[in-house]
């Protein structure tokens, strides 16, 4: 099995079970999070484990419908809602020579779940990832 595809199933069931320390086995030190929903990068893991973890707190019903891979940069995209509005995105993720995630950046759309995403994370995270 490549890194990628041990990465992939990884954070697969990470992500289904809300299994925090397995995402943290598969998420490296230097690791940076961008997001529409953040003004700037949240740099190294513990920031970015605080994220994730928010996130998968904030998410309704995720599901992730497509994959693409190519060779350690991957596309997820996703469904999923926040306080009843309805989203749809990527995780578009970067690896390290060790397979583990170096970089993800989040993008969303519509701009009504967008803001109720922001908004969620604003209340859970403020005064803990700046």
């Amino acid at each position: 099995m490549s890194k990628t595809d041990t990465f992939l199933k990884q954070w697969h069931e990470a992500v289904r079970t809300s299994d925090m320390g397995l995402l943290s086995a598969i998420v490296a030190e230097d690791a940076s999070l961008l997001s529409p929903a953040f003004w700037k990068p949240r740099q190294g893991k513990d920031k970015v484990l605080m994220v994730l973890s928010a996130v998968t707190d904030t998410f309704e019903g995720l599901t992730y419908t497509k994959e693409w891979v190519d060779g350690d940069e991957l596309i997820l995209e996703f469904t999923t809602s926040v306080g009843g509005k309805q989203l749809k995105g990527i995780d578009r993720i970067t690896l390290d020579a060790d397979g583990k995630l170096k970089e993800i950046e989040v993008l969303i759309r519509p701009m009504n779940g967008l803001m109720a995403l922001a908004a969620a994370l604003n209340d859970k995270l403020t005064g803990v990832v700046d």
